[in-house]
């Protein structure tokens, strides 16, 4: 698979801000950042337990950020999983749920055998189908901090073999 992470830094915040307000991006991922300032702040240093990467596509001469990933650990002990893929041009090309697998075993390698878990819009049908075909699991259904109904998947086994 062509495709590798790297951490993110403050020379990635202005992709950061171009992703964030394109419409496929914005229309699940709103959280007011629309300067870059805001961007930095909400993306620069990290609590502990959390950790944010670009997405790179290793297939063409350059290495190609081509979405991002972060993970935080819940409460519960749990790692959750956030992500989007911010180009375009790679939407609906099956990215998605191979990233995710690379993210898990990343996740996995750093931390052991631990639950993963996301929390989609029940209304992102393309979000909670591309996390079904990353091995990902619906368990329930209810309000996140915001009021927002969130559609809990949970990774129940290792994920198959990247394809």
């Amino acid at each position: 698979m062509p495709y590798q992470f790297r951490e993110l830094t403050a020379a990635d915040f202005p992709l950061m801000l171009r992703w964030l307000q394109t419409p496929h991006v914005k229309a699940w991922w709103d959280d007011g950042d629309d300067t870059l300032e805001k961007v930095a702040e909400h993306y620069g240093p990290l609590d502990p337990g959390t950790g944010s990467y670009l997405l790179l596509d290793l297939s063409g001469e350059t290495e190609r950020p081509i979405g991002y990933f972060q993970y935080y650990t819940t409460d519960a002990g749990e790692l959750g999983i956030d992500q989007f893929i911010g180009e375009p041009d790679c939407i609906g090309k099956g990215i998605g749920p191979q990233a995710i697998k690379l993210f898990v075993e990343l996740l996995r390698q750093q931390s052991g055998p631990v639950e993963i878990i996301l929390d989609p819009s029940p209304d992102n049908h393309s979000a909670i189908r591309c996390y079904q075909k990353a091995g990902f699991v619906h368990y329930e259904t209810r309000p996140d901090e915001d009021g927002k109904l969130a559609y809990m998947m949970r990774l129940t086994a290792e994920p198959e073999g990247l394809d």
